[in-house]
């Protein structure tokens, strides 16, 4: 991401406008035990107003800002694409401040997680024809939980990348502005870390690490053994602890 590391001065940070407004707090854990529930999570099978009105606070309910030509320049646009004739850039009105109209990259993620949020059981009924995913007794915590650990890192990180938005010109019935997501990133390299984890010195497959000493696979609901390994294949080895993630 644009907001690289925790040196400002860094030349490949200097595009974020809102580095001004980056503190940090002091070093803390992640308040995320397993049933926890907090303003952005109810209960299990709960839908309450304020948990609504907590996730719209931290997504669309942020607004826009507002950046100058200089600054839109920075984001490696060009004059061209700036006044592009079929799409340019969205200026905020003169009478509102003027400048081009931006979104941080943090409200747009919280937004796209609170949209998941509202639809998680889109394809429940396929996954659970494959046997796959959460067990019936534990949906509502285990996505509430992985919900809650998504939101907890996109607002420790909080991408302060501004996209931009953009005039469809081609689209008379359009009345606002569209978003342009391609901002630019300096970006971590994905597949050295996962290459780093899987095929390093310090790998540990699920099945190889050991399983908790009380753990009886003889009494009723206990979670399975690992399948022999010539039924699991690779696919197998990516259910973290057989596929059950309990609290």
């Amino acid at each position: 991401m644009t907001l690289c590391d925790r040196d400002p001065n860094k030349r490949d940070c200097a595009t974020a406008p809102a580095l001004e407004a980056i503190q940090y707090l002091p070093p803390a854990h992640y308040k995320a035990e397993f049933r926890q529930t907090n303003p952005w999570r109810d209960g299990p099978g709960e839908h309450s107003d304020h948990v609504d009105v907590a996730w719209h606070k931290i997504e669309l309910g942020a607004g826009g800002i507002r950046l100058t030509e200089e600054e839109v320049l920075a984001l490696n646009y060009t004059h061209e694409t700036i006044n592009d004739p079929a799409r340019p850039l969205h200026k905020v009105p003169d009478e509102h401040g003027g400048g081009y109209l931006a979104m941080l990259e943090v409200f747009h993620l919280l937004h796209c997680l609170n949209t998941l949020r509202m639809g998680l059981f889109y394809n429940y009924d396929h996954y659970k024809n494959l046997d796959e995913g959460v067990p019936d007794e534990n949906i509502y915590t285990h996505f509430d939980h992985c919900i809650d650990m998504l939101r907890l890192q996109l607002m420790c990180t909080a991408d302060v990348t501004p996209a931009l938005f953009y005039d469809p010109l081609d689209n008379p019935l359009r009345r606002d502005a569209l978003p342009d997501w391609s901002s630019q990133h300096t970006c971590r390299n994905f597949d050295a870390i996962l290459d780093w984890n899987k095929n390093g010195p310090r790998a540990v497959r699920w099945r190889d690490a050991g399983a908790n000493p009380t753990w009886d696979p003889t009494l009723e609901g206990a979670d399975p053994p690992f399948p022999p390994e010539s039924q699991e294949g690779e696919a197998g080895e990516g259910h973290h602890a057989g596929g059950h993630h309990h609290g």
